[in-house]
């Protein structure tokens, strides 16, 4: 097993910038999943941990040893990659071992290993195939399987679901959970789904322009976001974001929406009167009535998304528009008059000019 740290780590292409002094722990056994849009670092931060990528500056460490200037064989690494990476020659079998049969391991052993594997990931009847033979999920799973029989201390995943179809995506998924269940290895997995990094990370790290916005477990960053990037990042369908101002202020303060609608903010909260927010709101933490009434935001429905299992729906207010999502089916359907009532306790407030989350004190 190994822990990953960086330390302050720089990256520079030239003279661009694309990783700005990022420290991180990733402790022993933890499944830590890197996430972020196009371009915010996080594949090339995977690549500097493996080695693939040098740092301009600062250092990384596996199990508390410097690897900052070894090459990739010697950090006790394994990786999974988005492509497979399978030799096209090679059987199953000999793919899976080959990295072990280069380094010398008796063929006895290997074939040991790699049988063992093979029966953990259900690939024993597929031993004796070339990869033209193999699904996308089969071959996904030999390229995973190659990594375990090597026994690393870390094993590094570089968006490997990304070349799946969707059904294909869930099951994958769920064995690499399970995998990590079982093998308790050190995880690092680069993704940009972020269903895929709530359901499988123990930490989650969201990037941007290669900084890290925020750290932690998955419902931490889901339920207590430090700023409107990562809590639009997370969440599907995503948040609501109204532009709105403070009315009162440090006592008893409140948000006028644009609309005009004027909502209670409770106590407590570090703002001051007239100051520019945005009024945040998850579509799951809001409730729909039918008609018009007090205390909630008069709306219009614009849209019904019903998936059977899932309801969304979109609905005007005159000067934006709010989505709601329930598990249970509801009458409503558009042009329909409704009133929306956000969850007062589930309400989230950011300023509008930093996009930072404003709190209440109590909560600071």
């Amino acid at each position: 097993m190994g822990s990953v740290s960086l330390h302050n780590v720089n990256k520079s292409f030239g003279a661009v910038d694309v990783i700005h002094d990022v420290s991180l722990d990733i402790e022993d056994g933890e499944f830590c999943v890197l996430i972020g849009p196009s371009g915010s670092g996080k594949s090339t931060l995977l690549r500097i941990i493996a080695g693939l990528e040098e740092v301009s500056s600062g250092a990384v460490s596996i199990d508390d040893k410097d690897v900052t200037d070894l090459p990739p064989k010697q950090r006790d690494i394994a990786m999974v990659f988005q492509t497979y990476a399978l030799y096209p020659q090679m059987t199953v079998a000999e793919n899976m071992g080959f990295a072990l049969k280069l380094a010398g391991m008796p063929k006895a052993q290997i074939a040991e290993k790699v049988r063992d594997t093979a029966r953990m990931l259900e690939l024993e009847p597929l031993l004796q195939r070339l990869p033209k033979a193999l699904s996308g999920g089969q071959r996904q799973r030999v390229s995973m399987g190659r990594a375990i029989v090597r026994d690393p201390s870390v094993f590094l995943f570089d968006e490997p679901l990304s070349n799946l179809d969707a059904k294909l995506r869930v099951q994958v998924r769920g064995e690499i959970a399970d995998l990590h269940r079982r093998l308790g290895t050190t995880s690092v997995y680069v993704t940009h789904d972020q269903v895929e990094a709530m359901t499988l990370g123990q930490k989650i790290v969201v990037l941007r322009d290669g900084r890290i916005e925020q750290a932690g477990p998955p419902l931490t960053l889901y339920e207590d976001p430090v700023n409107t990037f990562v809590a639009s990042f997370l969440g599907t369908p995503s948040i609501n974001l109204v532009e709105a101002h403070v009315e009162g202020g440090h006592g008893e303060a409140s948000a006028r929406l644009v609309d005009g609608t004027l909502l209670s903010l409770g106590s407590g909260h570090d703002c001051r009167d007239g100051q520019a927010i945005l009024y945040g709101i998850r579509p799951e933490h809001v409730g729909i009535v039918e008609g018009h009434r007090e205390g909630g935001i008069s709306a219009t429905i614009h849209a019904v998304e019903n998936t059977g299992s899932d309801m969304v729906i979109v609905s005007d207010t005159g000067g934006y528009r709010l989505t709601a999502a329930f598990k249970e089916q509801r009458p409503l359907e558009a042009g329909q008059a409704v009133t929306i009532i956000p969850d007062l306790s589930k309400v989230r407030v950011f300023d509008a000019e930093s996009g930072k989350r404003i709190r209440r004190r109590e909560d600071s």
